[in-house]
């Protein structure tokens, strides 16, 4: 997935898990993977003002600060969202998600929501910048995430239904592409369903510790075969189609049921974290 997306989920689990475990001192929280390329993740919440337009102050300068100040307010769970944006868009604009969730903040429209248990609500929309190009470290960009008021989000598929679609997604985009000899991709199409299965995975990727560590094993493992899953915005694996008509509408009916599936998937690891009590 990409870096917006696995930023918010990596937020949004580390939030649900504090709330519910305060003691956890969460020593991999500060230096995960999710935050590795940024140089700056703050942020701003609306100030409603006598005159003029609602203004944006900051109300924590690190991720750090976000969840103590989460954790000392009525915030009850924080729910990860993902809205189609290529279903409410100009009927003439006909470019997929699936396909643009290959160009920079293009593809569905994903935040997450603080909510509290009597209905309050705060949606946060990450902002990304590349503000420090030439940094040493590769921390190249900053992030700030904007919150207004907003209708507590749904939290999605349940973790079950989302693993029997998306093993189904995989396997039918597995097939098509061993069909039409791509190679690489059907490869990792089938590393995802071993992961997905709980199978010894054919390409391991070192994953330190971090915020998927604190799921059940089941959501993990969806979390992480989506993750395989998500080569939407890698078109070079697919280079050199050269499909018939009914063989192009076939790719794109696939590929656009697995980026459904794939979504899905995320969205109910993600929100599996929140807690029962």
């Amino acid at each position: 997935m990409d870096g917006e997306v696995a930023q918010l989920a990596a937020l949004v689990i580390s939030a649900n898990h504090r709330l519910s475990n305060p003691a956890d001192p969460m020593e991999w929280f500060a230096d995960q993977r999710a935050f590795a390329s940024c140089g700056r993740i703050g942020f701003r919440a609306a100030e409603r003002r006598r005159f003029g337009k609602p203004r944006h102050v900051p109300v924590a300068q690190t991720p750090t600060d976000w969840l103590d100040l989460l954790a000392g307010s009525q915030v009850d769970r924080v729910v990860m969202s993902c809205t189609r944006q290529d279903q409410n868009h100009d009927p003439k604009d006909t470019l997929p998600d699936r396909v643009a969730a290959g160009f920079a903040g293009g593809g569905s429209l994903w935040r997450m929501s603080t909510e509290t248990q009597d209905g309050g609500a705060l949606c946060w929309q990450p902002g990304w910048a590349a503000a420090f190009p030439t940094a040493k470290d590769g921390r190249i960009w900053a992030t700030d995430y904007m919150a207004e008021p907003c209708v507590g989000g749904d939290i999605g598929p349940s973790v079950a239904s989302a693993i029997t679609n998306l093993h189904a997604a995989l396997s039918r985009a597995e097939a098509f592409a061993t069909q039409h000899l791509f190679t690489q991709v059907a490869a990792i199409f089938a590393s995802a369903l071993c992961v997905l299965d709980g199978d010894p995975d054919p390409r391991p990727v070192p994953r330190p510790p971090g915020p998927a560590d604190t799921l059940t094993p089941p959501a993990r493992r969806l979390l992480n075969a989506a993750q395989r899953g998500w080569i939407f915005d890698n078109m070079g694996l697919w280079k050199d189609q050269d499909f018939s008509p009914d063989v192009w509408k076939s790719y794109a009916t696939i590929s656009e049921a697995l980026y459904t599936a794939v979504t899905a998937a995320i969205t109910a690891a993600v929100n599996s974290s929140i807690s029962n009590d």
